[in-house]
């Protein structure tokens, strides 16, 4: 009876199928993460738009809102008076934000290990 013997692969060939199943893991992992990021632009970029419409009409909403106090005064105060008195007091407003606002950036970008 003839026995057949099956030598196993050397070393260089187990290095070049290594290689070669890397290339081919990094090829799938490339393809996935292309994937992903393509899906979640597509929903970042939706997302971004449905968000500045939103922006944009809550700006329309204010300007309506103060156009409508400038009516409602005028004919107490006169028209110049509540034009001045809802623009003064929306800058308050504004500057109020502001610095709050810039508070919270600066508190944000402090050095690590700062309390403050």
């Amino acid at each position: 009876m003839e026995q057949h013997r099956i030598d196993p692969p050397g070393i260089a060939a187990l290095a070049a199928q290594t290689v070669n199943d890397a290339k081919r893991w990094l090829g799938a992992e490339t393809a996935y993460y292309k994937s992903l990021a393509g899906e979640r632009g597509v929903d970042a970029g939706i997302g971004t738009a449905l968000a500045l419409a939103a922006l944009l009409l809550v700006q329309a909403v204010v300007i309506a809102l103060m156009v409508g106090l400038i009516l409602t005064l005028a004919p107490a105060i006169g028209a110049g008076w509540a034009t001045l008195l809802v623009v003064a007091i929306g800058l308050i407003v504004a500057a109020i934000i502001a610095m709050i606002g810039v508070g919270r950036l600066r508190r944000a970008a402090r050095p690590l290990g700062s309390d403050r």
